[in-house]
């Protein structure tokens, strides 16, 4: 008899494959004499590959296509929350699944649930579900097995959907403290190109028709205009390679820590930077302590979460300093990113059992300093936009209104 098994090795490895016998019974001995850690075991009518691994058939692969698509966050949000409810009211996982299953309308996480809902009927737990689509990320997938091994699934689903409305509130947070100037920057862009190329061009036959002398600050305005006329090809073929080139060193794993140094170097915008990434890890590293993930889990997941290179750094040795059994409160001081009261508290919460709390704590606290940042900012750059706007409205004034007040004086 046929079993398909998942396991883990001595060296964390996760291994998938069949195995020959007799019965259920005999198959977990088998693996656990190879020192696996068995996650699931089943009974398959699927013959043995010839090395024993999973072999993907051509369909498997086209349904691997189709749930690699990618969820709005909002969608997952609502699916963890509606499961807890469900789940705290006497559902089961698998009724429920089957529920939200049938009221999906994302073709990509419908088609996810359905096979969820499979493997639970097979008897794989929730989690280990989850982890065969990268929908869900590693943070969720570790919050429902800690509520699955500790018969809280109800409060680990419920804190992963508070997490993710958390962590959404706070992209917002940004994206609006960045949309702004962004906007104003893009609109007098805009505004100027329109002025070269269909005003300009107008302007410059009347004057020429009036033969008068024209300013330096015209003549400049109408050779720019030439220039941008006759060359706006070039213009959005540099603006094209700027943009790629700046996309690819904020990606690029070999440039994007010193782009990362270098945008929390940047005045104004690094407070917010910093901070949003400071929430975001604290409030995950909080999650997962709340919900019982060991701290050095915890922590790998929380540098994750880090989109700075700088933080995730940070991270790292702490992890590293804690791993070699120095407190979480004195490695957060070695760290280097952490200001003395984010240090100070995460040692008391860690003497007093209460590290969670404190972490949270921590998480509200730079929620509420980009709060303060974000106003800052705001006000900071509103006087900035105008003096900008007010710049450039000046300059094409001047140099359209200038001939014609000096053609008006001398005609009078």
């Amino acid at each position: 008899m046929n079993f398909k098994y998942k396991a883990k090795s001595n060296n964390g490895e996760i291994l998938e494959g069949y195995i020959e016998a007799e019965d259920q019974k005999t198959a977990l001995n088998l693996l656990r004499n190879r020192n696996y850690i068995v996650i699931s075991l089943n009974a398959s009518a699927a013959k043995i590959p010839a090395h024993g691994a999973k072999q993907k058939t051509g369909m498997e692969k086209l349904k691997h296509m189709l749930l690699s698509g990618t969820v709005p966050g909002k969608t997952l949000m609502i699916f963890f929350r509606q499961m807890a409810t469900m789940i705290k009211a006497g559902l089961s996982v698998s009724a429920a699944i089957d529920l939200l299953t049938e009221q999906e309308k994302n073709y990509t996480f419908r088609t996810t649930l359905e096979d969820i809902k499979e493997r639970l009927d097979r008897g794989i737990p929730l989690s280990q579900a989850m982890s065969e689509h990268k929908i869900f990320n590693a943070l969720m997938i570790s919050l429902v097995e800690a509520g699955e091994e500790g018969g809280m699934l109800d409060t680990s689903l419920n804190e992963t959907a508070l997490l993710l409305e958390k962590q959404q509130a706070l992209k917002s947070k940004v994206r609006g403290a960045m949309f702004y100037p962004m906007f104003i920057i893009l609109f007098a862009i805009s505004i100027s190109a329109v002025f070269f190329v269909f005003v300009v061009p107008k302007f410059r036959k009347v004057f020429s028709q009036m033969r008068i002398q024209l300013p330096a600050l015209t003549q400049m305005m109408f050779e720019a205009g030439d220039w941008t006329v006759n060359n706006w090809q070039k213009l959005v073929l540099i603006s094209g390679v700027v943009i790629f080139v700046l996309y690819f060193m904020f990606t690029s794993k070999q440039t994007k820590p010193m782009m990362d140094r270098f945008k929390l170097k940047v005045p104004i915008f690094s407070g917010l930077i910093f901070k949003s990434s400071m929430a975001r890890v604290t409030r995950t590293l909080a999650a997962l302590t709340s919900a019982g993930v060991p701290v050095m889990r915890g922590l790998e997941m929380a540098e994750r979460s880090a989109v700075n290179c700088v933080i995730q750094e940070g991270f790292e040795n702490l992890r590293a300093d804690v791993a070699r059994g120095v407190s979480l409160g004195d490695a957060s001081k070695q760290a280097g990113i952490f200001p003395i009261l984010v240090s100070q508290m995460m040692r008391i919460g860690e003497e007093t059992g209460h590290l969670d709390n404190m972490l949270e704590r921590v998480a509200m606290w730079y929620d509420e300093e980009l709060d303060e940042q974000i106003k800052i900012t705001t006000s900071l750059m509103e006087p900035v936009m105008i003096i900008f706007v007010g710049g450039i409205v000046a300059v094409i004034a001047f140099s359209i209104f200038g001939p014609i007040t000096s053609a008006i004086s001398q005609m009078v």
